[in-house]
């Protein structure tokens, strides 16, 4: 592996503590958003839209997913026969409660564990999935560095990162907003920025939801899906979402040639980076 410097200029640069971070991570999905199994909707199922021949043919083998959340993916990678082992890990809580749920299945294995700092030996996983994990944490490029090493020979990874939205108005003011509760949220009391977020979640509905719905409805597909939080079903079904991305500790985003410069950096031998409304698609191979 070679380019080490230059990766460093996209580190944590923030005054928030690697620890700080991984506390408030812990509790925020550990112990409220992921504490009950199946709390969050299926992410994996966006990849399989992304990416439809890459990540059905490598979903096999060693299967490692990094940030396995309220196990929801972990149902659907259950089914899939031509995965041999699964081995999940998280920071949180969540795991008592998942391991409880899986005690069952002989082909999985659940424990805590840290992205930065990975439990396992070098070139042992055949897939690595991680959906939404590496930008909410203090090196997402330690992450990118750990998955590497553990990944193996013509292995595949494949991941869900914040993207930059560099080019779409909408979504750069709603970062700039972001940025700014956040900064806020650092001096206010967990339970009074959880209020927040459910007071918030009707007044984002009524001014993105319900605009995004109807350009869809009158033909303007592609537009609708850049406005934020155009997936809003009711005026509280945002709060998830809300306390996600607000409470979060820190979120780094990133562009397209971001991450095509720290796949090339860490010598993948093929990579492709998709980034939309949504965010940043990514499959890697070794």
């Amino acid at each position: 592996m070679h380019g080490k410097a230059p990766l460093k200029n996209f580190n944590n640069m923030n005054s928030v503590s690697k620890e700080e971070i991984e506390k408030k991570a812990s509790a925020l999905w550990g112990k409220d958003l992921h504490q009950r199994p199946l709390s969050a909707p299926v992410h994996c199922d966006q990849l399989f839209e992304v990416f439809p021949f890459y990540f059905k043919s490598s979903l096999k083998g060693n299967f490692l997913e990094i940030g396995c959340g309220s196990g929801a993916d972990l149902e659907v990678f259950l089914e899939i026969d031509s995965i041999k082992q699964i081995t999940a890990i998280d920071l949180g809580e969540n795991i008592d409660s998942l391991k409880t749920k899986f005690k069952n299945f002989t082909n999985i294995q659940i424990e805590k564990g840290n992205a930065l700092d990975l439990p396992f030996s070098d070139n042992i996983f055949d897939t690595i999935y991680s959906f939404g994990i590496f930008h909410h944490t203090a090196d997402p490029l330690k992450c990118f560095q750990e998955s590497f090493r553990v990944l193996n020979k013509n292995g595949s990874m494949f991941l869900y990162l914040y993207s930059a939205h560099e080019k779409i108005l909408f979504k750069r003011l709603g970062i700039i907003l972001e940025k700014l509760i956040m900064k806020i949220f650092e001096f206010i009391p967990y339970k009074i920025q959880e209020l927040f977020c459910i007071l918030l979640s009707p007044i984002c509905w009524l001014i993105f939801s319900i605009p995004s719905k109807l350009f869809f409805k009158f033909g303007a597909k592609e537009f609708s899906r850049k406005i934020p939080f155009y997936f809003g079903t009711n005026p509280f079904s945002l709060i998830q979402d809300l306390k996600d991305r607000l409470m979060s500790p820190i979120n780094h985003r990133f562009t397209k040639i971001e991450i095509e410069k720290i796949l090339k950096l860490l010598d993948f031998s093929y990579f492709e980076v998709v980034n939309n409304s949504a965010g940043l698609y990514i499959y890697a191979k070794k």
